[in-house]
């Protein structure tokens, strides 16, 4: 009998264990916390587990082959030519870490003119687009709608075709003995970089950081942020006069067969900023006018009654409220600018793509770390530009009571 009875206490103790571990696991995996938390973990670990076995199979692959991996080959002399470059290159002593600076400089130079360019475009194709006169619109229509629908590497491969049928240096087209273009380039003239356009320069940076800093106690007094900034400019020309009585430029030359001093931007930068721009701004021109045409035209309608001009009330009324649609469409066309960089190599423009990502891993054969390097190059301009224009689009909120 006391065999019996603790038999059916062990039953008992078992059944209660395997109830409570029910209700345990019941509660674990109902929980929705700690459900998601579970899925997580588990896509994160077959994450890591591709990550290592394409590591490792690469790894493999290069020992096979008889390549070695690691970043060491930065240090290395590059031994290629780069077209154009902003900073100091040169082939004969340069290390692919100085090619692969030459091309972010390039990279970012080209981004920040063709957004520039790109915004100003598309500002007037959409303000052509939504003017009532007819030949305007229609013009304008006609422009976007051809440059939309067609391939952004065609647009590059035309401009640049085009460039090569601008006539030589010596019968390069003449704007007033100051510029020059031929199929070299864009002669412009250069400043001469001195310590007073430098003193400038900084004052007219700390003045503007100033500036900002004070926008809301300058706004309370109903004096406008553009005053400030123009008081900025006098003040860097009034410190440029100061330290350096003339701020000297140096024109182009010709001299031989090219031209002497001043810069020279080369053909492929200047057709990749044109082709790409044009293709941009008619993606962006449609951002614009759509975002203008969902204000209400009451609001236009209201501003001419009370016989306001009519690009006043553009200006401060209708715009300003566009802004808050405006501006994340744009930002993710300026994305796209930015990465079209990449597409200069097709006509020779030395971007990061093409030198780390072309010349550099050609002559190393350093395949994995080349492209990590451009992708993650790429990665920090486009989340830093992200960042400048999220920036930008709080502070053009609209404030509300």
């Amino acid at each position: 009998m006391q065999a019996g009875f603790s038999l059916s206490l062990a039953f008992e103790s078992s059944t209660c264990k395997h109830h409570l571990w029910q209700l345990f696991m019941h509660s674990f995996l109902y929980n929705r916390k700690v459900r998601d938390t579970l899925i997580q973990l588990i896509f994160f670990a077959v994450i890591c587990f591709g990550i290592t076995y394409l590591a490792l199979n690469a790894a493999t692959n290069m020992r096979d082959a008889g390549l070695t991996s690691g970043f060491d080959f930065l240090f290395q002399r590059a031994g290629y030519d780069i077209s154009y470059s902003l900073i100091h290159y040169d082939p004969k002593t340069s290390t692919h870490l100085m090619a692969w600076a030459a091309g972010m400089v390039n990279t970012i130079a080209f981004a920040v003119v063709a957004i520039l360019l790109t915004t100003v475009m598309a500002l007037c194709l959409a303000v052509m687009r939504l003017s009532q006169n007819f030949l305007l619109s229609k013009v304008s229509l006609c422009l976007v709608e051809y440059v939309r629908n067609v391939p952004i590497l065609v647009h590059i491969s035309v401009w640049y075709t085009l460039s090569l049928m601008l006539p030589s240096v010596r019968q390069a087209f003449n704007f007033g003995d100051v510029s020059f273009l031929s199929n070299r380039g864009l002669s412009i003239p250069s400043v001469e970089w001195n310590y007073g356009l430098l003193a400038s320069l900084v004052f007219a940076a700390l003045w503007t950081v100033l500036c900002f800093f004070v926008k809301k106690r300058v706004s309370t007094t109903g004096r406008r942020i553009i005053s400030v900034l123009l008081m900025t400019i006098v003040l860097a020309v009034l410190a440029s006069l100061v330290f350096t009585p003339v701020i000297s430029f140096t024109a182009p030359k010709l001299v031989g067969f090219n031209f002497k001093h001043g810069w020279t931007l080369p053909p492929e930068f200047i057709m990749l900023i044109i082709a790409v721009s044009t293709y941009s701004a008619a993606h962006g021109s449609e951002v614009i006018r759509g975002s203008i045409l969902a204000i209400s035209k009451g609001q236009m309608e209201a501003g001419l009654a009370l016989g306001v001009r009519p690009n006043i009330v553009m200006n401060k009324v209708i715009i300003p409220q566009a802004l808050h649609s405006i501006i994340p469409p744009m930002t993710s066309i300026y994305i796209n600018v930015l990465k079209a960089a990449a597409l200069g190599s097709v006509v020779g423009f030395m971007d990061i793509m093409g030198t780390m990502g072309g010349s550099s891993l050609n002559i190393t054969g350093q395949a994995i770390e080349c492209i990590v390097i451009v992708m993650v190059s790429y990665g920090i301009l486009n989340l830093i530009l992200a960042a400048i224009m999220g920036r930008f689009n709080k502070a053009m909120q609209l404030k509300g009571r």
